[in-house]
């Protein structure tokens, strides 16, 4: 993939809009300088003196973060969000990209999904990495919120020219009725979906597991990634990508298969997020007319420029994959 290619794709992908469906997520740090740190009079513990805090969407969020950042000429979220001050937070950061939010909806009943990691450093210049403090609903949708998704996700599909999906969380925005819409969508209009326990569930969609996913989705019979593919685009009736990390990824129409390779990244690499810009950039490339394989080889391409943003989960601009492919 040359940079005249990809210059050619850029523009093309400069008229597309996307629409993305998912669990917005706000990503908090807390970074905390241990050697400011004062032994507690009323616990025998020493407390973390956070000296930073930086905030960044996560989930269904950092698919949109990566859809903006790519140039498209319109993204289309529609999510939930909590009247809390994770919701608030996460509102703010939709400031820093190009989205139309009308399709982000409140609801005083939710959590704002949020993955809180507390970060601490002392004398030497290792981080180390608390566990994290994570924010997530514990129960269903509301009919009444189901129903405003679903008239909100029909309004953005008559806009957009695909749609990504990041379906992950047990209780989270992609309910049955709504994944019952998008498969329906997915016979008329590109419908990419990443999903880690609900691929199964999809039909006339392209999905993009990874091989263990996509293993599972089978019954975890199969230990080839080109087989799985195909019998997956049996069950589906749709492409399927098959994403092999570092390896590269398989894309599968029907019975042929193709692997499609990664970009080298050197160490120290973060993959955190990694997924999230693969979903889209491959939806935004397809949308802009890239056949699979080589829609597949961008969504490589500019998730080799995130893994090598380290303690975040980062975006790709057109700039910067047009710097890795020169490297390359």
């Amino acid at each position: 993939m040359n940079k005249e290619y990809l210059n050619d794709l850029f523009s093309r992908i400069a008229d597309v809009t996307v629409c993305v469906v998912g669990d917005v997520c706000l990503d908090i740090y807390w970074h905390a300088d241990m050697k400011k740190s004062v032994l507690s009079r009323e616990t025998p513990h020493f407390p973390l003196p956070v000296t930073e805090e930086r905030y960044s969407l996560g989930g269904g969020g950092n698919v949109m973060a990566n859809v903006s950042a790519l140039g498209v000429k319109a993204v289309l979220p529609v999510s939930v969000l909590g009247a809390d001050w994770r919701g608030y937070l996460a509102r703010e950061c939709f400031k820093n990209i190009s989205a139309n939010a009308a399709g982000l909806i409140t609801d005083e009943t939710r959590v704002t999904p949020c993955y809180a990691k507390p970060l601490r450093q002392g004398i030497s210049d290792v981080v180390y990495e608390d566990p994290r403090l994570d924010f997530e609903n514990r129960s269903p949708l509301t009919e009444r919120t189901e129903n405003e998704i679903l008239a909100a996700l029909d309004k953005a599909a008559a806009r957009a020219d695909a749609i990504a999906v990041s379906d992950q969380l047990e209780y989270g925005v992609v309910t049955p009725r709504i994944r019952e819409m998008l498969c329906e969508l997915g016979k008329t209009m590109p419908v990419i979906v990443d999903s880690r326990d609900r691929i199964a569930l999809y039909d006339n969609v392209i999905i993009k597991p990874n091989e263990f996913e996509a293993a599972g989705a089978l019954g975890g019979g199969f230990s080839d990634p080109a087989a799985a593919a195909k019998a997956l685009s049996a069950k589906t009736g749709a492409p399927v990508i098959v994403t092999l990390g570092d390896k590269g990824a398989v894309w599968c129409e029907g019975k042929n298969a193709v692997f499609v390779r990664s970009t080298p990244a050197e160490p120290p690499v973060d993959p955190v997020g990694a997924g999230d810009t693969f979903l889209a950039a491959f939806a935004a490339a397809y949308a802009a007319g890239a056949a699979g394989p080589e829609a597949v080889e961008f969504a490589n391409l500019a998730a080799g420029v995130t893994v090598k943003k380290i303690g975040t989960t980062g975006t790709a601009t057109e700039s910067e994959i047009l710097q890795l492919t020169i490297k390359n």
